[in-house]
């Protein structure tokens, strides 16, 4: 049984409080080991779970890619493969469910309602292609209201096509979606354009839910980088974000 430790109170970090006093459950993540882009193995996720208990969190609800061409994983692959960490850890709660990529096959998937939806809820993570828009992008949306789901639309700031038509966020949210910020965005990870539209997203009150999209341990380290930036978590503690209301313990 593989168990954790947290910081020493002196030394823990600004963002360990945020986390741990506001946010509780990270619901973006890739920690199951082999099935997707982020952990590789087993030795891997048991580390960076580790790393998520020292920043303060106390449940994950960690997300592996479905895109069939790519990662065509299926509630299955994902249940057994969160067993395998389940039994290894202790003194943190996870739980798994998936980030869908929205194309064609993604709609069957919807059609033969065969979902692994965030903490059994009636809301679904998706991700929109990241290289041009889908010119349909409102009607895949509906395709999940119809149904009862609420989307969760994965980093929007992340969309560059959407850059200088901004409104189309506050479409997003017109139309039911919830929206989720990327945490290394504000970090400045992925650029300072997409650190721009963050912001902005951030200031006016766009944003619903927070997730850490760790893939690797490149992208703890960036997020504990946070604790030194004072604005940006200045403005992170003082947003209302749902986590803990959504899916918190």
């Amino acid at each position: 049984m593989f168990s954790f430790f947290k910081r020493n109170k002196t030394d823990k970090l600004r963002i360990f409080d945020f986390f741990n006093q506001t946010i509780v459950t990270d619901i973006h993540s890739h920690l199951l080991p082999g099935i997707d882009d982020g952990s590789p193995d087993m030795e891997t996720s048991l580390m960076l779970i580790g790393e998520f208990q020292e920043l303060g969190f106390q449940k994950l609800i960690t997300t592996p890619h479905i895109r069939m061409e790519v990662y065509p994983n299926t509630p299955n692959i994902i249940k057994g493969k969160l067993s395998e960490v389940q039994s290894q850890i202790n003194g943190i709660q996870i739980d798994a469910s998936a980030e869908y990529y929205i194309d064609d096959n993604y709609t069957q998937l919807l059609e033969e309602d065969h979902l692994i939806s965030l903490a059994g809820s009636k809301y679904l993570l998706a991700e929109y292609p990241m290289i041009a828009p889908l010119l349909n992008y409102e009607e895949r949306i509906f395709e999940m209201t119809k149904r009862g789901y609420t989307p969760v639309i994965a980093h929007p700031e992340r969309y560059r096509y959407w850059h200088q038509n901004p409104e189309v966020f506050e479409r997003l949210k017109n139309l039911g979606c919830l929206l989720q910020l990327n945490i290394l965005a504000v970090e400045g990870y992925y650029g300072a354009d997409i650190k721009k539209i963050a912001l902005h997203l951030l200031k006016n009150n766009l944003y619903d839910l927070i997730g850490t999209d760790v893939h690797h341990d490149r992208h703890i380290q960036r997020i504990k980088k946070l604790s030194g930036m004072s604005k940006e978590m200045n403005l992170l503690e003082n947003y209302s974000f749902q986590n803990k209301a959504l899916f918190g313990i």
